[in-house]
């Protein structure tokens, strides 16, 4: 059946007049990794794919190559001429769903992703939970359909596989991460340069605020979980973008001896909040707080909430599940 998908997708993309390539809402190597590997292919089948992104390429993405065919531009989506859309490691259903509302025709949906918790939206669905990252989906894409894999889209896939498997150091990663990464080493990527623009570069001022969320750190009581926060005056007064923290909650998740931990950080609306854990089921949690991702990493939205209010909320939330899940045992 998974060749079959990406069969399927392959014929679909290939025949496309006019594709579009979406990553997810908050940018990250995988979702850009996976969208720029495939608009590498399709500018070599004489296309003209655009890549969507709901807010500019981060800083520490810009040594990717054909970033100039990136847009934030929603009217894309109201172009009659799209008769394909793919979705990159996007799995929150509401988010596609919004981004559709403007779409004229009936292109085909692609869904692509490794979240088990995707609810499988699209015509043609690639949701492989087994995958380390939706990189290593896009991998076996283009060793399935016998695509030749060029330096730069090596660089694309090696870079999301580096993103969510922190490193190859989180608990997503397996033997395919590793089979991937060194198939994509020989084929011209550069892991330097993906460890040295993901890892290293970090700036004093983001190191700051880092250091003000670890000043925070403490326990929620009765549950096991760590948490701090990151308020956006922290952002403000330290000059820093948001875009600058992503790594922050796996960064902690190998440097504090906590089997579960969460950072909240102030967002539009409430708090959003990143999980998480050694042996515990953070997506359980996501999925009630209106988020979704891994058992290992997840993440959710606390609506309307201070830091004092969300943390109360996310308390019940832990407890509730903790709760079911050894009525279940």
């Amino acid at each position: 059946m998974e060749a079959f998908v990406h069969q399927r997708i392959h014929d679909t993309l290939k025949a496309a007049k006019k594709p579009l390539l979406v990553c997810d809402a908050r940018i990250d190597g995988d979702s850009l990794g996976s969208a720029l590997a495939v608009a590498d292919w399709l500018m070599k089948e004489g296309k003209r794919p655009q890549v969507f992104v709901v807010t500019p390429v981060p800083e520490s993405y810009r040594f990717l190559p054909l970033l100039h065919l990136t847009t934030t531009d929603r009217g894309v989506f109201a172009d009659p001429e799209l008769d394909a859309i793919a979705f990159f490691d996007c799995s929150r259903e509401e988010f596609a769903a919004d981004l559709l509302k403007p779409v004229p025709g009936r292109p085909v949906i692609i869904n692509v992703d490794h979240h088990d918790t995707n609810t499988r939206y699209g015509d043609l669905n690639q949701v492989l939970a087994d995958a380390p990252a939706t990189a290593e989906v896009m991998y076996r894409f283009f060793r399935e359909n016998d695509i030749p894999v060029s330096r730069e889209a090596a660089l694309c896939l090696l870079t999301g596989i580096y993103f969510d498997t922190t490193a190859f150091l989180n608990g997503g990663t397996n033997d395919r991460a590793f089979q991937a990464a060194a198939d994509l080493v020989r084929c011209g990527a550069k892991s330097s340069d993906v460890i040295r623009a993901l890892m290293l570069n970090r700036s004093l001022p983001a190191l700051r605020v880092w250091g003000a969320a670890l000043e925070r750190l403490r326990e929620i009581p009765g549950t096991g979980w760590v948490i701090t926060h990151i308020t956006r005056d922290d952002l403000a007064s330290n000059g820093v973008r948001d875009e600058e923290l992503q790594e922050f909650s796996d960064f902690l998740s190998l440097m504090v001896d906590a089997d579960t931990l969460a950072v909240m950080r102030e967002a539009d609306g409430g708090m959003r909040l990143s999980m998480r854990t050694q042996s515990g089921d953070v997506a359980r949690v996501a999925r009630v707080l209106s988020g979704g991702g891994h058992v290992k990493a997840a993440g959710g939205f606390i609506p309307s909430a201070s830091v004092e209010e969300a943390e109360i909320r996310l308390k019940e939330v832990v407890e509730a599940c903790q709760k079911q899940r050894k009525s279940v045992s």
